[in-house]
C-alpha cells in the first residue's frame, strides 16, 4: 500500500435535496493510518456526508462531485453496487440498536467474517479472540457467549469496532460513536478507534462534537454554512480560520 496516496479522496462534493444545498464543494483526503475529525454545529448534516461516502443516502438526496475509495470513483454507486473493498464500515452512535439483540456476540462477529456462516472456523475464532483482546476484552470467550444486552455501553461499542475491523473495509466511519457513553468509556473507545486506524493502515472518518477528540486526530475538517471553513492539522486549521465557529472553539482552547 502506498501511504502517499489517499484511501479516501473527496473532491468538489456537493450534497443537496429538493429544498436546499446541504454542502457545496467539499474537498479533503485521508491517507492510510490517518483519522480525520469532522466538526460543525449540530443539525448541519454531517451525518449525511458520512452516508454519501458510505453509499446509503436517502432517495431524495443528490450527490455531485467525486468520492474515491482506494482510487476508485464511487460517488454515484449505492452501497450494494460497490465491491466489498469500496464499502466503508460504519460505527453508529447507538451500539445497542446497531447490534442484533437476539444473537450472541460470537454469532455477529462470525457473520462479519462470512455473511453466510454464523459459526467461525478454528482459525477464524482465533482471529476474533485476538481482536477482542486487542480491544480490551480480558475474557473473550465469555464475551462471545454473551448477548448485547449483557454488555456495558462501552463494551457494545467495542464490539461494533470489532465488527467493522473484521469486514476488511479500508475506510472506517464513526458517527458520534461515544455520545451515549461516560467520559472514561468515551476516551477509551476513541483511543481504540484511532489505534486500529493506525495499526491496520485504514482511513478514519470521525464525526464528533468533542474538541479533545478532534484535536487528537491527524486532520480536522470544520463545516458550517454549507461549506468547509477549516481543514488541515487540527490546531493549525482552527487558528487560521476567522469563521465565528472556529473563533468560539479557540475560546474553549484558551
Amino acid at each position: 500500500m502506498n501511504n502517499n496516496l489517499p484511501l479516501l479522496e473527496v473532491s468538489n462534493l456537493t450534497i443537496s435535496d429538493s429544498r436546499r444545498t446541504i454542502f457545496k464543494d467539499l474537498s479533503f483526503a485521508i491517507n492510510p493510518g490517518q483519522t480525520l475529525a469532522v466538526m460543525g454545529p449540530s443539525g448541519i448534516g454531517k451525518s449525511m456526508l458520512s452516508k454519501a461516502i458510505a453509499g446509503f443516502t436517502p432517495a431524495d438526496i443528490v450527490v455531485a462531485g467525486s468520492i474515491k475509495i482506494a482510487g476508485v470513483e464511487v460517488a454515484q454507486l449505492p452501497l450494494l453496487a460497490r465491491k466489498a473493498s469500496q464499502r466503508p464500515a460504519v460505527i453508529f452512535q447507538d451500539a445497542l440498536q446497531a447490534l442484533n439483540p437476539l444473537a450472541k456476540v460470537g454469532t455477529q462477529l462470525s457473520l462479519a467474517l462470512s455473511s453466510t456462516s454464523t459459526k467461525a472456523s478454528t482459525q477464524q475464532l482465533q482471529h476474533i479472540t485476538e481482536l477482542l483482546q486487542s480491544l480490551g476484552f480480558d475474557y473473550p470467550k465469555e464475551t462471545l457467549a454473551s448477548y448485547p444486552s449483557q454488555l456495558s455501553g462501552g463494551q457494545r461499542q467495542r464490539i461494533c469496532i470489532a465488527i467493522a475491523l473484521l469486514g476488511d473495509a479500508s475506510v472506517l466511519i464513526a458517527d458520534e460513536p461515544t455520545s451515549a457513553l461516560d467520559p472514561v468509556s468515551e476516551n477509551e473507545i476513541l483511543r481504540l478507534y484511532r489505534q486500529a486506524i493506525k495499526q491496520d493502515q485504514l482511513a478514519g472518518f470521525l464525526i464528533t462534537h468533542d474538541l479533545q477528540a478532534a484535536l487528537a486526530c491527524d486532520k480536522l475538517l470544520v463545516i458550517d454554512d454549507g461549506k468547509m471553513i477549516a481543514y488541515g492539522q487540527p490546531y493549525q486549521a482552527l487558528h487560521e480560520s476567522e469563521h465565528r465557529f472556529c473563533s468560539q472553539v479557540r475560546e474553549l482552547m484558551a
